[in-house]
Formats: structure tokens, sequence, C-alpha cells
């Protein structure tokens, strides 16, 4: 295994040394090269590096040697052997004490050992280790490359590591949820390994430590070689065994990869004909044995919703729009996991896909409840947008084609409803199809000469009046039929004096020669007060 302070104090010839602080780590502390270093220390000692050092001029300044103790911790040294009884006489206390709350190995040196005995000792050791190491590195590059050929799996590969290394040995990736490999212990402690850009070693308080390894691949996702002592006097696994080792691992992940890429584009081609209807033309049956390859239930019966994310830019902090497609894996990842979670809560089977910015979610359903379940779904999705784990959604349920294969009648619905409701009512809710009827129904009309020039010359001189005088006598007559005719309800609303509204009622009556008392009058003033909305407020 890699070369150790322990290793190095393990020797004959510093039989009359003393561990001063650290001892826990001492084993998982690897020393790479030595040197002899007195002050100023500044970038003058390399990580790894044992550090010798009588402390000339620091004996009598407490604070100079504390200092300068300081400065060799930070440079990331695997230890400090002071010589005493010259310059040092005693180390002082609070030296002992920084290294031993910062698990750095102090080592007090007899003045009668030469450093260059221990010099010769530490390169000698260090140069057979590397001979061993770069031995080990190849059996273990070839067994890889053995199973790699045999066709056995990524875990037989990491379960051969794990016994050969006498490590726990896992992958990580930043775009998957789990672990490749779960062999780990889990451990507060050592979190932030998973964090470290370049290779680490994380030690903890207890004597364990992690070892972790950036596996540089070709692909979107990121992934990380991780190992983790089963035992406190474990030693750490030389770099170059585990750089070898992680260039056969890419294979692997390569391989899956590309697998993972196939079923992606399979899934996406199999989506399309789903949502155009296009299923049945290889048979029902073949479709649903497509399906179930897929992990698709395509035989239940589903309600279809299809969301789209308002103000993604903003959410994600994304520089421009230009942008977006940088962000877009991540967003994906973020809503197909949240999805996933909210339909496990409601034991639920669900299909889901991507369409540009939309988001096309199928969930299971019950041909009398269908609204109801596809209510409950997104209650579950509330949560996660009030957290500000994702954007928020305007959604629109195409509740009214629900049942089995009917995919592409409810997906149309849904589109039609979300279009609809976010046209005509705003972003960021939620729209049924069976309640855009009236919408439609207006949209058909509005293209319509005939009833375009009824809605004109019906209330076409009231916003002519609204606009000269500002008196908003359009949204004054929408109240008071809101309100069924109610005059004080309608007062209220507009915090309106009676005498007042009395006055714009009258106002209206004689700028369309309709009377509100007239039910046919009112009918035809409420229908182009909507067209007239459809026409105008969302432009």
């Amino acid at each position: 295994m890699q070369y150790t302070v322990k290793d190095l104090i393990a020797n004959p010839l510093l039989d009359s040394v003393h561990l001063l602080a650290a001892e826990q780590v001492i084993s998982s502390k690897p020393i790479d090269s030595v040197t002899v270093m007195e002050m100023p220390v500044e970038d003058f000692v390399r990580e790894n590096e044992l550090v010798l050092t009588m402390a000339i001029g620091c004996g009598n300044n407490p604070d100079l040697f504390l200092a300068y103790v300081e400065a060799v911790y930070s440079s990331g040294a695997a230890a400090l052997a002071i010589s005493t009884g010259r310059h040092v006489l005693d180390i002082p206390e609070q030296i002992i004490s920084f290294c031993q709350e910062r698990n750095f190995p102090l080592i007090e040196l007899p003045w009668e050992l030469r450093f260059g005995d221990i010099i010769k000792i530490t390169l000698e050791q260090i140069n057979h280790w590397e001979q061993n190491s770069q031995a080990r590195a190849d059996i273990i590059q070839r067994k890889l490359l053995q199973l790699y050929m045999d066709n056995q799996s990524l875990d037989d590969a990491l379960s051969y590591l794990s016994e050969n290394l006498q490590m726990d040995v896992s992958i990580q990736s930043n775009n998957q949820t789990g672990w490749l490999h779960p062999t780990l212990i889990e451990s507060e402690a050592l979190l932030p390994t998973f964090q470290q850009p370049e290779p680490s070693i994380i030690q903890s308080s207890d004597g364990h430590f992690k070892q972790t390894l950036p596996m540089h691949m070709s692909t979107y996702e990121t992934y990380r070689l991780l190992l983790q002592s089963k035992t406190t006097n474990a030693t750490p696994i030389p770099w170059l065994i585990l750089k070898q080792t992680v260039t056969i691992l890419s294979l692997w992940i390569l391989k899956e990869q590309t697998k993972i890429n196939a079923q992606e584009k399979e899934k996406e081609e199999f989506m399309q004909l789903l949502l155009n209807g296009d299923w049945a033309t290889n048979g029902k049956e073949d479709f649903i044995k497509q399906g179930e390859t897929l992990g698709l239930h395509v035989q239940l019966p589903y309600v279809c919703m299809v969301g789209y994310p308002e103000n993604l830019v903003e959410f994600y902090q994304i520089p421009n729009r230009d942008s977006v497609n940088e962000f877009e894996k991540t967003f994906k990842k973020t809503i197909s996991n949240k999805i996933k979670s909210s339909a496990n809560l409601l034991n639920k089977k669900i299909i889901h896909t991507f369409h540009r910015h939309f988001v096309i979610v199928f969930i299971e359903c019950n041909n009398d409840n269908a609204s109801q379940q596809a209510h409950r779904f997104l209650d579950k999705i509330d949560p996660f947008v009030e957290k500000k784990e994702i954007p928020s959604f305007s959604w629109g349920i195409g509740e009214n084609q629900a049942g089995t294969f009917t995919f592409h009648l409810s997906y149309q619905n849904a589109r039609t409803a979300l279009e609809i409701g976010r046209t005509h009512k705003g972003p960021g809710q939620r729209f049924t199809y069976a309640n855009t009827g009236i919408y439609q129904l207006l949209s058909t009309l509005m293209n319509n000469p005939s009833a375009t020039e009824i809605m004109h010359s019906t209330i076409g001189n009231i916003a002519a009046y609204d606009k000269n005088k500002g008196l908003d006598l359009l949204h004054t007559l929408a109240t008071y039929i809101h309100h069924q005719k109610n005059v004080s309800q309608t007062a209220r609303t507009l915090s309106l004096h009676r005498q007042s509204l009395l006055y714009r009622l009258r106002k209206i009556e004689k700028l369309t020669e309709r009377s509100l008392d007239n039910p046919d009058d009112v009918f035809l003033l409420d229908l182009c007060l909507k067209l007239w909305g459809i026409r105008f407020e969302r432009k």
C-alpha cells in the first residue's frame, strides 16, 4: 500500500522518536517526499511531504514557533518532525495542541538522529513502494480488462477492487441518484469528499478516511471513484494504482452510457408514436410489448397533463435565452425526479416525456375521476415549487379524454387547455379542457365578421368613452353582470357610492342603446364583453 507516516516511525532506526499528535491518522497519511525546512516556509513545502526541522530561531519565541507550524500544516505536509536538544529544548504544549486538534502528525526527534539517515531511509522506502505499486497496478489493470472482455458487470469489477484493495469501492455520478455500486458506508463527517475537484484523501476524526479520484469522461455526466477505509489502520491506495484503475472502469461507464442513450432514443421514438396516435400501425400487442421493454405500462387508463415552466431563465439565473439549452439536462433531470417521487406517493404508474420546454405527464387514473387524479398529482408537485426546487408551472389537463389508448386525444386536449388557460387566465395556474369550452366558442365567434361587427356596434361606444373620460364603464358593466345585477354588491366591489353606480349604469344604457332590465340585452352585452376581452385584453 501507500508509504505512510506509520511506516516511517515503524522503522527500527526511529525507535527513539516520539509521536506527539494525531496517532489515529498516521496509517492514512501518505509520504511522497522528504525535505529539510526552516523559516520561512512560503511555498517550498509540497503536499504529502515529510518536513524535518530544527526550528532554528523559534525556540525562544512561542508565537513565531506556532506561526511556523501553521505554515507547514497549511502547505499540506504529511508530518512535521522537530529535532530537540539544541535550538528547541522542549516542544511547547500549544504546538502539540494545535497539531492534535487538526490531526496533523507531530514527531519529536532526538538531537543525535541525523537528518541524512532519515532522508535516505525515506527515499529508499518511497522508491521501493513505487516499484511495488507499479507491479500491483499492472496486475489489477489486467484483471479488470479480463472482466470487461468477459462481459462482466461494473458491479463485478467494483467487487473485485473492493476485495483486492480491502476498501469499500464505489462510483459517484453527478447526474444520477444513488450509487452505481452501493457498498459505501455513509458518514456525515466525510461528505465533503464529494465536492473535491482533485484527487483527495479526506480524514475522519475516528481514523477512517475516504479517497476520491475524478474520472475524466467525454460525457455530460461527471464521475468520481470513491473509496472508504474499512478499518482505522488501513492505508491509502497509491494514486498510481487508482489512476490506471479508472482508465479501465471508464470502459464500463462508456458502454453503459451508450446503452442508456440508445434506450432514450428508443423511448423518444416510442413517445412520438404515442402522442401522435400512430401506435396502431404495428398492432396493439406489439405496442404494449415495446412499452414494457421500456418500463411503460401503456395498457392502463391514463389522463394527460401538459406543463409549461414559467420564468425558466430567471429561476435558473441563465445569462441569456441563448444559453437555455445548457441548463436543459439539469432541468429535465430535476423535474423527472419530482414527477417520479410524486407518482410514487400516490402509488400510480406514470409515463412522462419532454417536448421543447413542455413537460408531458400521463398518470394512471380511473375513467370516472380523471380530473381528481390529475389534481391530486399536481398537489404533490406544488410543494417543490414553494420550496423553489423547481420553477412554477402552468398546467393543462385533458381530463375529458382519459382512458385506455387515448393518449393522443388526451394530450391534444391538455395542450388546448394549457394554451387557452394561459391566454385568458394568466400563467401559473391549472386549466382543464372541460373549462375551456366557452373560450373555444368565443374564439370561433371572433373569426366571424358578423360577430365582430355586432361586438363593436354594441360596446364600442363604451370603450371609446372610457378612453376619453377614463371612467372604466366596461369594467363596471362586467362587475354588474357578474354580481347578477345586484346594485349593492357591485357598488361595494367597485368601492362606489350607490348613486355613482346608478349614474354609470344609466350612461351604459345610453351609449349601448340597450336596457339592463331586458334579459336578451344583458346576454348580448355579456357576450360582447367576453369577445372584447379575447380580442384586446391579452394583446
